[in-house]
């Protein structure tokens, strides 16, 4: 079995993140286009995150307490570590605050010492021996004190360090019963106390009693320095649980989550009942809710991290059945389930096979219905349990006991009426949800989380994205995938579907504007947008189209030069005033910058230049494109496959795509356009001549590794005109292309090295 701590670290990476069977998305990063695979994400169930789930949940809960996190310092470099000795943040936060409130007595008169530099000094003292883990002081004594509540509190505290925990009790009992004024700074922590030590205890209720004491000391205006009237609800929570009272806890974890401390995700796992419902990580079967993050109070001599209930978690018939007749309980198994439980719509999972996929979903709801739930909050939730499990007809008698103004009954409805075919209202109900989101929507945790890393309204904004596009709406596809920050969507809309007086107009115009603001977290892999991105990618789209003027109305001044160097070569390539070995060589020179410089020149965005695969092509022709040569049949059968689409490619789309295509539509199309430029250099230079044999061997090998076909006309040429050459003797030997250079390529190195 793991250790406490160890499984404790497994849990909140678990437990506050999408499991890694996680449905949505088909792998561990999450959809980066909406578009790939026939856009099936917009008829699909969105990716749902337990972490974020219960925080919406835990929203309706508003306590009055503020939570006080633990500072994190650096540790300081000139100090030497001592090995004996390791870091203790919890005890040196509680003694810097024990020793404020101190000065803070003295200052406000609570306390009157004679002298006040060496009653601090004391007090220090004391407080030194209550943190050394080595100091138990065989006299059974701590250093004298200035009387009153800090000495008193202290004295307990050594009490419950020693293994006293009956005297501890009685101490810190007694301070409690003083009045009021001569306790102002250590009430809460007394009280708080004597709520731990009944829990060591196992006396429940009368911790849970102590843990409410301390919040009412703290509103009644008492000192809480460590913030423990907000810990307190984690622990009551543990004695409620431990009393079987599972919605009672279940509504001080949400409370405690709604304070910030995010352990809370992790304890509300407990209440979801062990029945097959979800698919666990490996580690959950012991894991155990933590109660909070940080023990604030180090007189415990204990973290929170390391205890769990010793209550079994719910499980068979019984416990579902008092799940799914508990309103708070029935919102978090819905919530977990569908955070973890694969839905019928991915068809990438490689965790459950087809059969098994929207059974804990079919479960939940035979459980729901057996329980006759009428009326009950989050039945849109609900609801999308039943379309995650293929029950579309399900989803709709939920959905009608929402009151369908939630972002996510509006969303659900729009799915549904996408499935029956009506996309504009789809479009129009989706756009209500992104309005109702909330502004200040979380995010998910992208520190720990294997899943997308994308607020559910960016993924909703996506899929807007693809509800305009069904409709050859492109300049507000363009713009709903600029607002959900899908820049590899948008930038295939831009390159592929707008005409380029659209896109001019467009950009010129500063249209992208119109956008709604983006999400402030983006995956990995994300294209973020931002002005800048679409001028150069308008300018790259000018080249392809060889309006080269144009394109330097967008380009940067770096890549100016660049296009200038690559328009005056072709141009001197053309002129027919020069010798075709002047033609030859500029155009050489061209084919070079193309072929080196072309990504940053005329390079896609989108497919087949910016990611494997062509979804222009895709789309225009109903099938997977092959976009390089391979080698290894499975490689070759992932071409050239019908692709379903989940909304129909309308005619219009694939006009503009047919209007748009490149002159090779493969990947890396640069090199094409290199080699092309250079086979014409060639055709102007004599047979059996070394600068023939140099582009033609060298064009050849631009294109040998990835498109072989396409290579071997240039190496026919040199078997039939330069086979006198070094170079095509060499190339004749070996019957392919070989690594010598020859003299232009070598002076071409020098202008532009290949690397």
């Amino acid at each position: 079995m793991s250790s406490p701590n160890n499984v404790r670290i497994l849990l909140l990476l678990l437990a506050a993140t999408p499991c890694h069977f996680s449905h949505a998305t088909g792998d561990f990063e999450g959809p980066s286009t909406m578009l790939d695979d026939g856009g099936k994400q917009v008829t699909g169930t969105p990716e749902f995150f337990w972490e974020l789930e219960c925080k919406r949940i835990a929203g309706e809960f508003v306590p009055g307490e503020n939570r006080v996190i633990l500072p994190v310092t650096a540790p300081d470099a000139s100090k030497p570590a001592e090995e004996d000795a390791p870091p203790n943040p919890r005890g040196d936060f509680t003694t810097a605050m024990d020793l404020a409130d101190f000065r803070a007595a003295i200052k406000d008169g609570s306390l009157k010492p004679a002298d006040p530099g060496a009653a601090t000094g004391a007090h220090g003292d004391a407080r030194n021996v209550l943190i050394d883990s080595s100091a138990t002081r065989a006299d059974g004594k701590l250093p004298d004190e200035e009387p009153g509540e800090f000495a008193e509190y202290h004295k307990g505290a050594f009490a419950y360090k020693t293994r006293h925990p009956d005297q501890a009790r009685a101490i810190w009992g007694t301070l409690l019963a003083k009045p009021a004024a001569q306790r102002k700074f250590r009430s809460t922590w007394a009280a708080y106390m004597l709520g731990r030590c009944e829990l060591d205890e196992r006396q429940f209720a009368k911790a849970a009693g102590y843990f409410q004491q301390t919040r009412m000391l703290a509103k009644d205006g008492f000192v809480d320095s460590l913030g423990l009237a907000a810990e307190s609800y984690g622990w009551e929570a543990r004695c409620e649980l431990e009393r079987g009272h599972s919605e009672a806890s279940a509504r001080l974890y949400l409370t405690q989550l709604s304070l910030g401390d995010p352990s809370a995700v992790i304890s509300l796992k407990w209440f979801i009942p062990d029945w097959g419902i979800s698919v666990k990580g490996e580690g959950m079967e012991d894991a155990k809710p933590g109660v909070g993050e940080v023990d604030l109070a180090a007189d415990t001599g204990m973290s929170s991290s390391g205890i769990g209930p010793e209550t079994s978690p719910p499980r068979g018939a019984k416990a579902l059945a008092a799940a799914a007749s508990s309103p708070l309980l029935r919102r978090l198994v819905s919530a977990h389930i569908l955070a973890t439980a694969i839905p019928v719509d991915n068809s990438n999972s490689e965790y459950l096979q087809p059969s098994q996929r929207g059974v804990p979903q079919a479960k939940w709801l035979a459980a729901l219905d057996k329980a006759g739930v009428k009326d009950t909050p989050d039945a849109e939730y609900i609801a999308w349990v039943a379309y995650s499990a293929g029950k579309y007809n399900d989803a709709k008698r939920w959905l009608a006991k929402s009151p369908g103004t939630s972002a996510a009954a509006l969303w659900l409805m729009a799915k549904l009426k996408l499935r029956d075919g009506k996309i504009a209202e789809g479009t129009k109900l989706l756009s209500q949800a992104l309005q109702v989101f909330p502004a200040a929507e979380a995010q998910p945790d992208t520190s720990t989380n294997w899943g997308s890393s994308r607020a559910l309204s960016a993924t909703a904004g996506g899929e807007l994205g693809v509800l305009h596009l069904a409709q050859a709406d492109f300049i507000q596809a363009l713009n709903a995938f600029i607002a959900a920050d899908y820049g590899k969507d948008a930038a295939y809309v831009a390159e592929r579907c707008l005409t380029k007086a659209e896109l001019l107009d467009y950009v010129r115009d500063k249209k992208y504007l119109e956008a709604a603001p983006k999400p402030a977290a983006q995956e990995e892999d994300a294209y973020p947008f931002s002005p800048e991105f679409l001028r150069d990618l308008v300018a790259r789209r000018m080249v392809r189209e060889d309006d080269y003027q144009t394109a330097k109305e967008f380009f940067s001044p770096e890549k100016i030069k660049m296009l200038d160097a690559y328009t005056s070569a072709l141009a001197m390539g053309a002129d027919a005033a020069k010798s075709k070995e002047e033609q030859a060589r500029a155009l050489f020179h061209a084919a070079w910058i193309a072929r080196y410089q072309g990504m940053e020149l005329m390079g896609t965005e989108s497919g087949p230049d910016g990611y494997a695969g062509d979804l222009a092509m895709e789309r225009l022709t109903g099938k997977r494109p092959l976009t390089e040569d391979v080698e290894e049949p499975v490689d070759a059968g992932y071409s050239n496959i019908p692709v379903q689409f989940a909304l129909p490619v309308t005619k219009e789309e694939k006009k503009r795509l047919q209007a748009t295509k490149l002159v090779v539509e493969r990947r890396y199309h640069y090199r094409h356009v290199a080699a092309g430029i250079a086979w014409k250099a060639a055709a102007l230079l004599p047979d059996n001549s070394p600068a023939a044999a140099d582009v033609l061997n060298t064009a050849g090998n631009w294109l040998k590794a990835k498109h072989e076909k396409q290579a071997d006309r240039f190496y026919q040429a040199i078997e039939k005109r330069c086979p006198k050459t070094e170079i095509g003797k060499q190339a004749v030997a070996k019957h392919w292309f070989v690594d010598d250079t020859g003299p232009w390529s070598d002076a071409e190195e020098k202008l532009l090295p290949s690397d």
